[in-house]
């Protein structure tokens, strides 16, 4: 049988503030798409 790893969904807090996983993932599409843009408008 396969076990699966336990990775917990809050990335980190900053007291109150929980950040996830999921919002660092949005946030590096996002960083991306608006590098990646800048980079096509360029050209």
């Amino acid at each position: 049988m396969l076990t699966y790893p336990h990775i917990d969904p809050i990335a980190f807090s900053l007291g109150p503030l929980s950040v996830r996983w999921y919002g660092l993932m949005y946030l590096a599409g996002f960083v991306a798409f608006v590098m990646l843009g800048r980079r096509r408008i360029a050209r």
